[in-house]
């Protein structure tokens, strides 16, 4: 991986400026279109397969005047008045409400004349409040409630308008036009912290400036493609909100980390261009690592089944991928244009004795002497320190959000909190009882029946009467509970009303269903806790697995992943004592003291489940670079603190900065969730991967870098540190060393696989004789077709393994078994070969010629086996060649093509083969040939002779 994202960030840095105008296309063109799309986002929640949801469904389609929006007008009389008084002007701002086109039908309650779609009625005493202070308009509509206009709003306002004149209080709960697409711009907070602590840890005003840039232009990207999304597909109205607090996270983090890579490169006195590109194969590597996990997380919300739920993750993983596509794209670009302005200036004053002490015997940080000193006890400490902050998430209890999670003041919360206050906590969250009577000969009896069954119910305040729809084959009716839709209580009653179903259906003939959004609340919630389990498995599956890749250790993961699970259950119980136990509820601002939004709990397990290993793969990176150089458990736990520590505060601040701003003045939806998320990455970053895991490394000691040795042969090497391009830098400085190394071969203790190290140095035009039994494997490897080769290793001025496209492009190889050969006849095989070899056609008829003249005389050599003597020519069938033969169409072609480059294997070939081969090389190509021990071919061409042979070990397995 590092070495792609070398090329990556070379190409970016040379294309710098087609790289950022393409950037600020897709910003710019993305905004306008979602500008011109308008906003579709769904404030509403649904979740196929529950019994809430199918009623809800049937309900459209079979009783449409239900199915669109509902609201509630309440108007109160000034404190120590009735509302008796008004009655008139009540009953006329009833008829003008359902004058409105998209209103259906109006329940008002006092008489009121027949209006719009709305016949006369003699009014509803059940909507007086018992004080006689209070009443309520029902009102429903033929939208939905995603879909309510503007002007409907105004409309109603404007019938309403008398009764507030009139000196009443009117709030409207249920009817609000759809929300303008803009986000909420608290971030902004966030941001200026962020731009505090990049200037304090680069000590630069214009590199502090870079993570930000990037950051906000690979959210506007995100959020606008989320936006034109939604004009196509239901999007819920939460997505926008969640990318722009991802993005801004983890795109600022992921900037810091390669921002301050380049400029430590910088320092060095690396080119800037050659800093770039390193920066993003060593700080990049870690960086993809960490945006692919949070973006795993968040598709694995889609484990819960839930639609919406799993639309939510996809707009959040696909911030994280705008944010790690500009952080080793645009990033790099940007980074060029800065040029050397952003070398670190040096300190003003050197502190000569603490220089003078080599690095590997500098104590560390104090806090990571402190963490490392008793290291038992500190991990003890700690785990019982967020053991003991977990403890309230035992008890969080879930919903889905309602008017009362609205902000305090809005006319929505106003109108929950005054039918709360008039009508019981019970009024805001209705439940409706659907039954099917299509199979009911008699409708009244039904009707009847379902009138008397939940009145004695407990937990029950009221019920409406059951009506039919237009057909006769569906009824609906309302229970009003006891209790707040929020309270365990009203979940209690859902169960019991659903557990009288089957008696119900034994005794009637038909059965009924519970719906309605309190009951579609309570299913989503259930549905959601039933998912943690499984997404949890996924998760910390997941984690093992990644990080065991990564770290090529079976202790790393475990620790990485016990100190996950302590940071969710810490941020959990965080949340829980705030919005549920209302513990510095009013310090934060709390919208709604009560349960937390239902996807809350898995949306954080997910989040922080990447964020955790950000700051595990920046700390735990450098601790394992630190004991592959020194080989001392303990000092590589301080020296990696020590390289690290800085970045991984600088990002942790940054990254609470931006969720945190989200909880003062945010929404109760979103409140619980950035506070978990804020508490989550400080809990995470400063006790778990700066003091748990320290100490748990230094109570491990070598044993924290075990594997055993089967799982380390399957598992993949991730080269998260760049290893990788720091061996290309390194051949290409041995390359550069000596200007001979530009033509030729040259190799210093090269090894393919666990052979013994050979070295050797060919000139131009010059033979190597590869002898021994990995000479087929060292041939490969110099023909550019096998990238394992260790060592330092240049074919005419490329290094290996590196740059062997470029290597192979330039070779003509030929194996021990030949390829087989498609073509029917010599002269098609030779042609089209030739052409694949980059003959051009000009050419091509005088190299084919040479070609054939080639395989004729190593047929000649070969003693014709298999080969119809006396008959080859440009129409032999190929079929009638023998291995044989077809070894010696491939050698043809690779001799015949004017390659600079030719290998062959030539073990087993006798030496008159041999020789033809030597004779028949281009005067000015360079040889690589595998030959038997016996071969000593006679030739003027400065011949070099290596052996590549297994190691002892390797011959005993064998």
């Amino acid at each position: 991986m590092s070495s792609v994202l070398y090329r990556i960030g070379r190409f970016c840095a040379r294309r710098r400026w087609w790289v950022v105008a393409v950037w600020l296309v897709l910003a710019v063109g993305g905004g306008a279109a979602a500008g011109a799309l308008g906003n579709h986002l769904q404030s509403s929640f649904d979740i196929p397969g529950t019994q809430a949801q199918t009623a809800l469904d049937a309900l459209e389609q079979r009783f449409p005047q239900l199915s669109g929006a509902s609201g509630r007008i309440v108007v109160v009389a000034p404190e120590g008045a009735t509302i008796a008084g008004d009655a008139d002007a009540i009953a006329t701002a009833c008829e003008g409400v359902a004058a409105v086109a998209e209103v259906t039908a109006v329940g008002c309650p006092y008489p009121m004349s027949a209006s719009g779609s709305t016949p006369a009625g003699a009014g509803a005493p059940a909507q007086i409040s018992a004080d006689g202070r209070m009443v309520f308009l029902s009102v429903q509509l033929s939208v939905a409630a995603e879909d309510v206009p503007g002007t409907l709003v105004d409309a109603i306002d404007q019938a309403t308008s008398p009764l507030s004149d009139a000196g009443l209080q009117v709030a409207v709960s249920g009817i609000t036009a759809a929300a303008s697409s803009g986000v909420d711009w608290t971030e902004i907070v966030g941001m200026a912290v962020a731009f505090l602590v990049l200037a304090v840890t680069f000590g630069s005003l214009l590199a502090a400036g870079m993570p930000l840039i990037t950051a906000a232009i690979g959210v506007g990207v995100a959020t606008s493609s989320i936006t034109i999304v939604a004009a196509f597909a239901p999007v819920q109205a939460t997505a926008p909100v969640l990318a722009t607090m991802l993005g801004l996270a983890v795109g600022i983090d992921y900037a810091l980390l390669i921002t301050s890579r380049h400029r430590d490169n910088l320092r060095q006195g690396m080119a800037v261009a050659e800093s770039v590109a390193v920066a993003i194969a060593t700080a990049g590597t870690a960086v993809v690592f960490a945006g692919l996990t949070v973006m795993i997380a968040l598709l694995g919300l889609a484990v819960a089944g839930i639609p919406f739920l799993t639309v939510m993750g996809l707009g959040a993983a696909a911030a994280v991928l705008c944010a790690l596509a500009v952080a080793v794209t645009l990033l790099p670009a940007i980074l060029t244009l800065c040029g050397r302005r952003l070398i670190p200036k040096p300190p003003r004053r050197k502190r000569t004795p603490k220089a003078a002490v080599p690095d590997a015997r500098r104590p560390g940080p104090a806090w990571v002497r402190i963490a490392t000193r008793a290291p038992l006890a500190t991990a003890a400490i700690v785990v019982v320190a967020l053991l003991a902050l977990a403890v309230p998430a035992a008890g969080m209890r879930l919903t889905l959000p309602d008017a009362g999670y609205d902000p305090a003041g809005s006319p929505a919360r106003v109108a929950y909190d005054l039918l709360n206050e008039g009508f019981g906590p019970g009024f805001n969250g209705p439940l409706l009882i659907t039954a099917d009577i299509s199979r009911t000969l008699d409708v009244e009896q039904a009707l009847d029946a379902l009138d008397g069954e939940f009145g004695s119910v407990e937990g029950v305040a009221a019920t409406s009467q059951a009506f039919p729809n237009e057909a006769l084959d569906l009824a609906v009716l309302t229970i009003t509970p006891t209790s707040a839709p929020s309270s365990a209580e009203t979940g209690d009653l859902v169960q019991r009303l659903r557990d009288l179903a089957p008696a119900f259906e034994s005794a009637h003939g038909f059965g009924f269903q519970v719906t309605g959004q309190t009951a579609l609340a309570i299913d989503i919630s259930d549905r959601l806790g039933a998912a943690l389990l499984p997404f949890a498995l996924v998760v910390v599956g997941l984690c093992l697995l990644l990080l065991m890749i990564m770290f090529r250790s079976i202790a790393v993961p475990v620790t990485a992943t016990f100190g996950y699970l302590l940071t969710v259950g810490a941020a959990l119980g965080v949340s829980t004592a705030v919005f549920e136990w209302g513990w510095a509820a009013d310090l934060l601002g709390v919208g709604k003291v009560g349960p937390v939004i239902s996807f809350m709990p898995i949306l954080v397990m997910a989040v922080l489940f990447g964020l955790a290993m950000d700051y595990h793969v920046f700390l735990v990176s450098r601790m394992r670079e630190r004991y592959a150089a020194t080989g001392d458990a303990r000092v590589s736990v301080r020296e990696g603190f020590s390289a690290s520590a800085r970045v991984v505060t600088a990002a942790a601040l940054i990254m609470f900065s931006v969720f945190f701003s989200f909880v003062p003045g945010g929404s109760a939806i979103i409140q619980p969730i950035a506070l978990a998320l804020a508490v989550g990455v400080l809990i995470d970053a400063f006790v778990v991967r700066m003091t748990l895991v320290p100490a748990l490394m230094t109570l491990l000691g070598d044993r924290a870098w075990w594997l055993p040795r089967g799982l380390a042969r399957v598992l993949p090497d991730a080269d998260i540190e760049g290893e990788a391009v720091q061996r290309m830098l390194a051949q290409r400085r041995w390359r550069d060393d000596d200007a001979d190394r530009r033509a030729g071969l040259h190799a210093r203790d090269a090894v393919v696989g666990d052979s013994r190290a050979a070295s050797f140095t060919v000139p131009d035009r010059g033979v190597l004789l590869v002898r021994g039994d990995r000479a087929d494997d060292l041939c490969a490897a110099l023909a550019g077709r096998s990238a394992d080769i260790g060592g330092d290793v240049a074919v005419r001025g490329h290094v290996l393994p590196f740059e062997r496209a470029a290597v192979a492009s330039a070779t003509a190889y030929v194996g021990a078994v030949p390829p087989p050969a498609d073509a029917e006849s010599v002269g098609d095989y030779l042609g089209g070969m030739l052409r694949l070899n980059g003959v051009p056609r000009r050419d091509l008829a005088a190299r084919t010629h040479l070609a054939a003249g080639v395989f004729d005389a190593l047929v000649d050599a070969m003693g014709a086996s298999g080969v119809p003597t006396g008959e080859t020519g440009p129409d032999t069938p190929v079929a009638r060649l023998d291995e044989s033969g077809r070894w010696a169409l491939a050698a043809a072609v690779a001799l015949a093509s004017g390659l600079p480059l030719v290998v062959a294997d030539l073990r087993g070939r006798a030496a008159p083969v041999v020789a033809t081969v030597l004779g028949r090389l281009d005067p000015s190509a360079t040889a690589v040939f595998a030959v038997d021990d016996a071969v000593q071919p006679l030739t003027d061409r400065s011949i070099v002779s290596v052996r590549a042979d297994a190691t002892a070990h390797e011959r005993s397995r064998s």
